[in-house]
């Protein structure tokens, strides 16, 4: 087991000692800091200790998490962020690389699925053009990878608020809408766009293969 993995071990044991506001004020901490694309992960949880010792030593002398943070425990957060070394705030290229791997898998197999059930009830064609597979990719990638800073983006600020729940639920309702936008013009793409560039006919163990080995690649990288 490497460092970052026996910190978020040691992390998820110890914060269950945690009780009432001061779990709630410190998995606001833990997802502020792990959602930060600027943080090394063992940085980050390495921090992450140092405040849920704190929180633990408080606890145990009956002072809440309220009395430490004050008002703004975001700023304390924010604070902490900008006061590590500039080497140590690095965006987290293999994780996004990794999510990114993962949902392109998950297309290229659900695309195999369909290519093998809907011959059994209508006709398709099975020809692809490559130029419209390009044009396809790019908009997916550009999509994909925005999409992850959103979705982080509006989790974060859904943090450390009164009414928590509340937050959540618009944060999560607007990160539906973008799906949504960002789907609908991945879709219209598709079916408006005229066929360019060479044409393939790409059978649908193809795109089952391929999305395995997409899947595995994304694995690797994040680890």
């Amino acid at each position: 087991m490497d460092m970052t993995k026996a910190l978020i071990q040691e992390n998820n044991d110890k914060r269950e000692l945690l009780t009432g506001d001061n779990k709630k004020m410190y998995e606001d901490f833990l997802v502020y800091l792990r959602t930060d694309l600027r943080i090394d992960e063992y940085q980050g949880e390495e921090i992450l200790m140092e405040i849920l010792n704190h929180l633990l030593e408080a606890q145990a002398d009956g002072v809440d998490a309220d009395e430490i943070f004050g008002n703004n425990p975001k700023g304390f957060a924010d604070e902490l962020i900008a006061e590590l070394p500039s080497e140590k705030k690095r965006g987290r290229t293999d994780f996004i690389a990794g999510q990114f791997l993962n949902i392109v898998a998950f297309l290229l197999i659900i695309q195999g699925m369909l290519s093998f059930v809907l011959p059994y009830f209508t006709e398709i064609d099975q020809s692809v053009g490559l130029g419209n597979t390009v044009l396809l990719g790019i908009m997916i990638t550009i999509i994909v990878l925005t999409a992850i800073r959103v979705v982080f983006k509006l989790i974060r600020q859904s943090l450390f608020k009164e009414n928590h729940k509340k937050a959540e639920r618009i944060a999560m309702l607007k990160a539906a809408v973008y799906g949504m936008f960002g789907f609908g013009i991945i879709m219209a793409a598709a079916v408006f766009v005229p066929e360019f560039g060479p044409v393939i006919n790409v059978e649908w163990w193809a795109y089952i293969i391929g999305g395995l080995v997409v899947y595995v690649i994304g694995k690797l990288v994040k680890k």
